[in-house]
């Protein structure tokens, strides 16, 4: 990775897209995406709320209350020209109409490399 023509010097900008959805909802969203061209994406399992604020569920007859919801938070670079489809698709596949269906935010990312080849930006996703 030698060169002095900075951290854009091959490849295009791309974008990382954040999405907390519902668990149930990963399989449809993965499956969405993949057929869009996305072609991998990082998942993991968070606890979070938002405007649901938590709720409250009973447990051998006392109420608890339920402050974290789980989620699952996917974390996926795509180039910048695929950004808005892939947020399209992520809200229409993740939503059910009801409280808590998640978030979305679209960041620029400065630089991407594949560990392996050293390819930059689109071309190391």
């Amino acid at each position: 990775m030698s060169g002095s023509s900075g951290p854009f010097r091959k490849g295009k900008h791309v974008k990382l897209i954040i999405a907390a959805i519902k668990p149930f909802k990963l399989e449809e969203v993965r499956e969405a995406l993949t057929t869009l061209g996305v072609r991998g994406m990082m998942v993991t399992e968070i606890k979070g709320f938002g405007s649901q604020s938590g709720h409250t569920e009973i447990y051998r007859g006392a109420e608890y209350a339920v402050n974290f919801v789980p989620k699952v938070k996917l974390e996926i670079v795509v180039p910048a020209a695929m950004a808005e489809q892939v947020v399209e698709t992520i809200a229409t596949t993740a939503k059910t109409d009801k409280i808590g269906d998640g978030k979305i935010f679209v960041l620029d990312v400065q630089q991407a490399v594949r560990v392996r080849t050293g390819e930059l930006n689109d071309d190391a996703i």
